[in-house]
């Protein structure tokens, strides 16, 4: 009793006559929270759910493209370091092969790659000096025949239906003459702009052979010590992925590569067909155009029908626009599909839209990587999404570790690709 009591005493200075304590709720959480979480609640279910949708893609989407725009500022700024490795990087996906022939022939590592090396430079000056032989045997004739071709075009004017007079011809080409006069300076400035870009570009094209030899002879340990910097968990896929975006670059490369010298070949038979001089510089501009998809093809055939239309006239001229289209269409419609789009797997719309991004922010050597590096992202992109987040699990549910391989002790197989 006595104890009853004091709780009854107690419950009334408390405020709750009749002993009656209320019984605290056995809730995990306190009322004034609970209500603050519901009207945030409240309010959330007040916003459609598009718009919320919307902001969250929009914020994402701002951060990605600040990334992107960043990271191109930054490439922007060593592209005369980044261009080189770029086609240090494509010219060994092309002489791969080349540089494992000689191992297999028994030559070592440091051997086969200066070997590969030294065979690509080696075409490549042959091609250049027979170009310049060609070149330099066929001025003569052509300047001959640029000046019979002024002088139709002289014809042409007075004679035509423009109906100039002589005077008029005689004052245009005065104009032209003060123009030239007038802008010596820029000219001037011109040629020694020209000669700092000479510079940057033989800067350049060591980068890029130096590039190329340590791809070929190192190439597999650079990849594993690239892989190795990601979290165990993550290796496996990264590997993978690099697989793919290298048997995607090589596939690009030489496809390219077969696609250019038959549109070469094709442009260079008309040009003999008719008799157009300059046939080996004009083949050559082509299969280098044929590396920049769509534009390269079209400016090479315009030259191919200049060319044609000073020496030979409008005839002539006429016959090679009809071979150059010919070409571009067996290009277009066979070898393209045939052999470029199981490596590329781009549609048309993104081939051309990565050209004009590429060409807007690194000229030519842009133009030439866009596409190559969009059909990456693309194949990379496709491979990560199949692979899944988390490795195949065990027998006993838990997730199989993957193997870190050292740079140093990693020694590929002859099965494995090499990216």
């Amino acid at each position: 009793m006595p104890r009853r009591l004091r709780e009854l005493r107690a419950a009334a200075r408390a405020g709750h006559p009749g002993g009656v304590s209320p019984v605290p709720a056995q809730s995990g959480r306190s009322e004034g929270p609970a209500r603050e979480l519901s009207t945030a609640q409240r309010a959330e279910e007040h916003i459609p759910v598009a718009l919320r949708v919307s902001a969250g893609w929009s914020w994402r989407l701002i951060v990605t493209g600040a990334a992107i725009w960043i990271l191109l500022m930054a490439v922007g700024r060593v592209r005369l370091v980044v261009i080189p490795i770029i086609a240090g990087l494509l010219i060994a996906a092309l002489i791969h092969p080349l540089a494992h022939r000689f191992q297999r022939m028994g030559m070592p590592r440091l051997g086969a790659a200066f070997a590969a090396l030294f065979v690509f430079i080696v075409v490549l000056a042959g091609a250049a000096v027979a170009v310049g032989f060609n070149a330099a045997n066929e001025i003569p004739t052509v300047s001959d025949q640029v000046s019979q071709g002024v002088e139709q075009v002289r014809g042409y004017l007075t004679d035509g239906p423009f109906h100039l007079s002589q005077r008029q011809l005689d004052d245009l080409v005065d104009d032209i003459r003060r123009n030239l006069a007038n802008n010596r300076g820029r000219l001037v400035s011109g040629v020694i702009s020209g000669a700092s870009v000479a510079a940057e570009a033989l800067t350049s094209l060591l980068v890029a052979l130096f590039s190329t030899f340590f791809f070929l002879y190192d190439g597999d340990r650079i990849w594993g010590w690239i892989v190795t910097r990601f979290p165990a968990g993550a290796e496996q896929r990264v590997r993978g992925a690099g697989r793919e975006a290298w048997l995607t670059i090589t596939g690009y490369i030489r496809g390219t590569v077969f696609v250019a010298a038959v549109d070469a070949f094709g442009i260079a038979m008309g040009l003999v067909g008719v008799g157009v001089p300059l046939v080996a510089p004009l083949a050559l501009l082509t299969f280098f155009g044929g590396f920049i998809p769509i534009i390269g093809a079209t400016v090479a055939g315009v030259a191919a029908v200049l060319v044609t239309l000073v020496s030979g006239g409008v005839t002539d001229a006429l016959i090679i626009l009809a071979v150059v289209l010919a070409v571009q269409q067996i290009e277009g419609h066979l070898l393209q599909p045939l052999v470029m789009r199981r490596a590329v797997r781009l549609h048309p719309l993104a081939i051309v839209i990565s050209l004009s991004a590429g060409g807007v922010l690194a000229g030519i050597p842009g133009a030439i990587a866009a596409v190559p590096f969009v059909a990456v992202v693309n194949r990379v992109a496709g491979y990560l999404a199949a692979s899944g987040e988390t490795t195949p699990p065990a027998a006993d549910g838990n997730p199989v570790p993957s193997r870190r391989v050292d740079s140093d002790d990693h020694t590929p197989s002859n099965e494995e690709t090499r990216p």
